[in-house]
């Protein structure tokens, strides 16, 4: 091969393939954003579609940290699941409960949320997690 013909590939990083898309957006023209950047125009609908996936870095997520229960006490049991024959009676006779979900990872672990639950802020705080291992 001659070195003449020969053209290095180049490695985006993420910030530089967001700066590609959101000019391809602001501009309106994908083809001509990408030949001004050498690319072809499928690269950056590629691009803006994995960029779309992908959770933004840097994002915060308010959370509480509680301590383990001592040993010497057991573990609070889990609220009861209300079966079909449950649901249809009087709503005064079901104990008032706030949501709760309790997620365990892969490490070992644990998301508890009480109360209003994001279901796209749980998600994004367990991928965190899970990428802590």
């Amino acid at each position: 091969m001659d070195d003449a013909s020969y053209v290095r590939r180049h490695r985006w990083s993420v910030q530089e393939k967001r700066a590609v898309v959101t000019e391809a957006q602001a501009s309106g023209n994908v083809i001509a954003t990408a030949k001004r950047h050498g690319i072809q125009a499928q690269q950056i609908y590629r691009w803006r579609e994995r960029l779309e996936a992908r959770p933004a870095c840097g994002a915060f997520l308010a959370v509480a940290v509680a301590s383990d229960p001592e040993p010497s006490r057991p573990a609070p049991l889990p609220a009861p699941v209300l079966d079909g024959a449950s649901r249809n009676r009087d709503p005064a006779s079901r104990p008032e409960r706030s949501p709760r979900v309790e997620i365990v990872l892969s490490a070992g672990r644990r998301i508890i949320v009480e109360g209003g639950i994001e279901v796209d802020a749980m998600l994004a705080l367990a991928r965190g997690l899970e990428g802590l291992r």
